[in-house]
């Protein structure tokens, strides 16, 4: 056996020992509390829980059964995310981390920024929602009895103020309603849009509008999470504009003062969290 080769073998068992020795030494359950209560700390109102940690080839972390809650009901479970330091970033005063995970056939990625140059550390979160289909997602289909489905996509950011601001978009959604809405249990829309901002463990709805095949909305207002049993929790107005093909369907069972509106139809959404009401204007 050469020089080289015996310096080649040596090498090869000093970075497998030093793999073996890590992954066994690996501290899991101290990081698995300390990356779920940083998580936390960048998403307001939502609570992250890690079920666990391992390290990952390329100097980064992969963390399964990452469950994002809300009042102790699920939000999203991911049954695995990867997360990966930006090498470069963490000898200085705010350094960056890339993470990316699977949910519901799509996926969701972005980057973590933490700022340890202050007192306490910021956390800024930026991050993308790609073709996540809602009808995979268990804790997403579900609408207070009702049901979702459709396909998912959006961006959200932490902003200087701590509120977690995004713009989502469902595109081939369904929305089946426990009760009846204007005579009808089932609606199809082609889109939703809606700019949403979370702070102080409420949220707001702006620009909401909703295109469809057999109406068109207009929605804004405040939902407060906590608690969801609050008589006043969910504030929701809107306007909803039937076309022409529904109208003609349902004009036996509308009160005919609605049909004639021209400008659209007010309707409020309010009540508990839990079980709101909806009410036409």
């Amino acid at each position: 056996m050469t020089a080289a080769m015996r310096r080649w073998l040596l090498a090869v068992y000093i970075v497998v020992a030093a793999a073996v020795f890590l992954y066994l030494g690996f501290p899991s359950e101290a990081l698995r509390g300390y990356i779920g209560q940083q998580l936390s700390a960048g998403l307001p109102g939502l609570s992250v829980a890690v079920g666990g940690v391992r390290p990952s080839l390329t100097a980064g972390l992969v963390l399964s059964q990452v469950r994002i809650s809300h009042a102790q009901t699920p939000v999203a479970v991911f049954e695995q995310v990867r997360i990966q330091p930006e090498l470069g970033s963490l000898f200085g005063e705010r350094s960056g981390y890339a993470f990316n995970g699977a949910l519901g056939g799509g996926d969701i990625s972005g980057r973590i920024e933490v700022d340890a140059s202050g007192s306490a550390p910021k956390i800024g979160l930026n991050a993308r929602i790609a073709g996540v289909l809602i009808q995979q997602v268990e804790t997403l289909k579900g609408l207070y009895g009702g049901r979702l489905s459709g396909r998912l996509d959006g961006n959200f950011q932490t902003a200087d103020t701590g509120a977690l601001n995004g713009k989502l978009t469902i595109t081939d959604g369904q929305v089946e309603l426990a009760a009846p809405v204007l005579a009808q249990t089932r609606f199809m829309f082609k889109t939703v849009e809606a700019d949403l901002a979370l702070q102080n463990r409420s949220l707001r709805v702006r620009n909401g509008r909703l295109r469809g095949s057999e109406l068109d909305a207009e929605l804004s207002g405040t939902i407060a999470l906590d608690p969801p049993q609050a008589p006043d929790a969910v504030n929701l107005v809107g306007r909803v504009t039937p076309h022409h093909a529904f109208l003609a369907r349902t004009e036996g069972s509308l009160p005919p003062g609605l049909l004639r509106r021209r400008a659209g139809i007010p309707f409020r959404i309010s009540g508990p969290l839990d079980a709101p009401g909806f009410s036409l204007n």
